[in-house]
């Protein structure tokens, strides 16, 4: 077979897979975060997304691996968002602590899907939910390790036992302040969630300073 024969559209066939399984994690992204994930089943995710259900299980063994696929293509994207805005904020915690919790608000509050899917849906999703856990560990660990030297890909697991939990116990409040204002829960307005969000992550990460116990 040719170069020519084997491309087609100007693609070869890895990467006419790619273009195909993209399309199908766009699909997903769509249904489970419209229809909530118990609603989203392979036939509708190919419908969607305009290729034979053939297709779909050329990427994925069944609708459980495009969930966490969907879940995993949202959580890169939080986790590059946050960096960049690390890197781009001034030299100042409270500056860093806005730039991140901005990006993070506004990722979820902007694309509502996205929200439903890694805030809500996920919670309860017997699939998801390991998925929301080891997320949750790896962000608190980049909470602790920006937190004690500015650095969120530096190891966190050699960090005072009090940091590593206060960074777990932070990421969950945002996670759940997030998510009640996805619901409609509380009505708040982007600038005012996250300035409540800001004061309440510097005040417990200032309170570090003071000794827990004796």
């Amino acid at each position: 077979m040719t170069e020519q024969a084997r491309r087609y559209g100007g693609q070869d066939a890895s990467e006419r897979t790619a273009e195909r399984r993209a399309r199908l994690v766009a699909a997903g992204l769509d249904l489970m975060g419209e229809r909530g994930i118990a609603a989203t089943t392979v036939r509708g995710v190919a419908e969607a997304s305009g290729l034979a259900a053939r297709y779909f299980y050329e990427s994925f063994e069944g609708i459980e691996a495009l969930q966490v696929a969907v879940f995993d293509a949202v959580a890169a994207e939080a986790a590059e968002r946050a960096i960049a805005a690390l890197a781009a904020a001034a030299d100042d915690p409270a500056a860093r602590v806005r730039a991140v919790l901005g990006e993070m608000v506004d990722l979820f509050l902007d694309d509502p899907r996205k929200g439903r899917v890694v805030l809500i849906d996920s919670v309860t999703s017997p699939v998801l939910g390991p998925r929301v856990l080891e997320e949750s560990s790896r962000f608190a660990g980049m909470v602790a390790a920006t937190a004690s030297s500015g650095d969120p890909g530096a190891a966190a697991d050699d960090l005072p036992v009090e940091l590593r939990l206060t960074a777990q116990f932070l990421i969950g409040g945002v996670a759940q302040a997030i998510g009640a204002v996805l619901r409609g829960d509380i009505a708040a307005d982007r600038d005012r969630l996250v300035d409540v969000l800001v004061a309440q992550f510097l005040a417990i990460v200032q309170g570090l300073a003071r000794p827990v116990r004796p």
